[in-house]
């Protein structure tokens, strides 16, 4: 966190910011000029603006009840230029999709953008501080969504920029989820309320579901289960028709092998492809 604070502490006025803010601004600088730095090298964003921008959705709010309409502005603010066939969506698998997309360079999932980056701390609306945000986030009570606190600040953002995020896919997506969880998803969790509904023909020509399998044990479900026939027909009916799915494809399976290279399917035999032929598996679903 002190790079971030080192380098917002040389705009102008910065001070006037409470320490959160200084924070927000200085991870705003720099993922602009560090982390993803090209989309940004003939228009940068104020981050000054964007600070206001997202403080005034979240200033003086309850705790537990936000509107996410809140952080529209914030979300539209924060967008930038993301190249085409590189979206990945995921559910139950973030540490391992936050290795695979690499801060953007291999792929991008919504924590890789600017909005998921600048969104990715605990935080909160409060009526004592002086500009409505809480600077004492072990009083914020998260993003889970529970009946006594249904609609926090982090659950509010995060389910606008989930939104915002998924409208902006376009060409190929992927869509990785945790072959050892069953089911791999909930009704409730964000991809399937937030995302999913956004993903439509013609700006998604394809979708590739990637079963990640970081396990000795066999997965739970396959491309051939439930749960992919569900994710099938649902971006069918949204004109996606040309649907993928494969169990730990050649990408995800060195990644994990080189973190776990005691992993069985790491040592087995390959096919010509370059894929275990126990835990590689694919199906399609429409035109290929």
């Amino acid at each position: 966190m002190l790079h971030w604070v080192i380098t917002a502490v040389l705009l102008p006025g910065v001070f006037t910011l409470s320490p959160v803010g200084r924070e927000f601004v200085g991870k705003c600088l720099y993922y602009q000029s560090t982390i993803n730095p090209q989309p940004f090298t003939d228009d940068k964003i104020n981050c000054s603006s964007l600070w206001e921008s997202f403080r005034d959705a979240v200033a003086f709010q309850s705790p537990c009840h936000v509107d996410s309409r809140r952080f529209d502005k914030f979300c539209n603010s924060s967008q930038h230029h993301l190249p085409k066939n590189k979206f990945v969506f995921w559910e139950r698998v973030y540490e391992t999709v936050m290795r695979y997309s690499n801060r953007g360079k291999r792929t991008f999932s919504i924590s890789d953008t600017l909005t998921g980056f600048l969104g990715d701390t605990k935080f909160c609306g409060s009526n004592s501080s002086s500009d409505g945000v809480e600077q004492d986030r072990s009083k914020c009570p998260g993003y889970e969504q529970t009946p006594e606190c249904p609609w926090s600040a982090e659950a509010a953002f995060w389910s606008a920029a989930s939104e915002h995020y998924s409208r902006s896919a376009h060409g190929e997506v992927e869509i990785m989820l945790n072959a050892a969880s069953n089911p791999f998803f909930t009704n409730e969790s964000y991809f399937i309320r937030f995302e999913l509904p956004n993903l439509k023909s013609p700006r998604v020509t394809s979708a590739h579901i990637l079963l990640a399998l970081n396990s000795a044990l066999p997965p739970r479900e396959t491309c051939s289960g439930p749960s992919v026939e569900f994710l099938r027909r649902r971006l069918s009916a949204n004109g996606v028709t040309n649907v993928t799915c494969t169990i730990n494809p050649s990408p995800l399976r060195f990644q994990l092998c080189s973190e776990s290279p005691t992993l069985p399917f790491c040592s087995l035999d390959c096919d010509t492809n370059g894929a275990s032929l126990i835990y590689h598996q694919q199906v399609y679903h429409g035109n290929k």
